[in-house]
């Protein structure tokens, strides 16, 4: 059997080759149709770099492991917020929020409303199964299909305040929109079984070093698939797509809790978020407060920052770290 080191090193080394492909052309279809950078980041690039998400959501239902599941998921939407902190850190040229367009509102609200309906079913204080899902559920994947229309159609009139930053600057040359498409769909079949292959390597590290299983769900497999978001967000950033990038990061939180009702639909026992242990909570609720922090910064837009990073950054890294420790110290199993 391969090291599960060498597997994880090799496997991710493959998802930063793919997510740096799947960012170019998605960046030459928003060109290209006119569809807008910051719809392709908010649906279009989480989709696909959502995949390994969605086959470990599945595979931990399927051997009847929620509390895996919904940590993987909820997991992997704090990891994605705090690199919105590595973002500012890797632009160094201001408070990020400042220089972006306020249409990521819009994005981020969607994901405030859905992680709400996560959060109120797992108080367990009102539970109304549908078959054998829950409601909130059947509502997260309606609020989900309105939405992503929302975003599109606000896109379409928005359409020229997410073009490329004029500050960055490369030389190579634009494919054309079918083989961009091409090189896209290729680019995700290779996220998908490098992310199963890495995923796998993680969970046997996790469980040679003795680690919680609510902590390798929210943190340790959360990172290993959310490796394909942040190749794609870096990269969309490195390229000049701030808008795509940033939209990157909460499309993919939207996608991640719309898989909850795939993973509830899959798992025939009882509504899923009344079987998952009450320190997920804490995850959707520091979720939710990160996310309002960076409303805060796309509206306020101060220019204001403490080594060359914004507030707003810091304060979401902050709320990472912390919820990390509390989720090591009271995870549990």
């Amino acid at each position: 059997m391969v090291n599960p080191w060498i597997q994880f090193l090799i496997s991710a080394a493959i998802i930063i080759y793919a997510g740096s492909k799947l960012t170019r052309n998605a960046a030459v279809v928003a060109e290209n149709t006119g569809i807008g950078s910051a719809w392709v980041g908010a649906m279009l690039l989480p989709l696909a770099t959502s995949l390994p998400e969605l086959v470990t959501t599945l595979t931990a239902v399927s051997i009847d492991a929620p509390d895996l599941a919904l940590g993987n998921l909820l997991g992997s939407c704090l990891y994605n917020l705090a690199l919105l902190a590595m973002l500012d850190m890797l632009i160094g040229r201001g408070n990020l929020t400042a220089r972006l367009i306020q249409g990521h509102i819009v994005t981020v609200t969607l994901s405030i409303m859905t992680l709400s309906l996560v959060s109120i079913a797992m108080l367990g204080i009102l539970v109304i199964p549908v078959g054998w899902i829950g409601l909130e559920s059947v509502i997260i994947a309606m609020v989900y299909i309105f939405g992503s229309r929302l975003i599109y159609r606000y896109e379409q009139k928005n359409a020229l305040l997410s073009k490329r930053d004029e500050h960055f600057q490369d030389n190579y040359k634009l494919p054309s929109t079918r083989l961009a498409l091409l090189q896209f769909m290729a680019a995700a079949v290779i996220i998908i079984a490098a992310g199963v292959v890495i995923t796998d390597a993680a969970d046997r590290i996790a469980i040679t070093t003795g680690l919680g299983h609510s902590f390798v769900g929210s943190i340790f497999l959360a990172i290993s698939t959310g490796l394909p978001e942040t190749v794609t967000t870096v990269s969309a950033m490195r390229l000049g797509y701030l808008d795509m990038a940033v939209a990157n990061v909460f499309g993919a939180n939207v996608v991640n809790v719309f898989l909850v009702f795939w993973a509830d639909l899959l798992y025939l026992q009882a509504p899923l978020l009344s079987r998952v242990l009450e320190i997920h909570l804490l995850s959707s609720i520091m979720i939710i407060m990160l996310s309002a922090v960076f409303v805060f910064g796309l509206v306020y837009r101060s220019e204001r920052k403490l080594f060359r990073v914004g507030f707003d950054s810091w304060l979401i890294l902050a709320g990472y770290l912390m919820t990390v420790y509390l989720i090591f110290t009271f995870g549990g199993n």
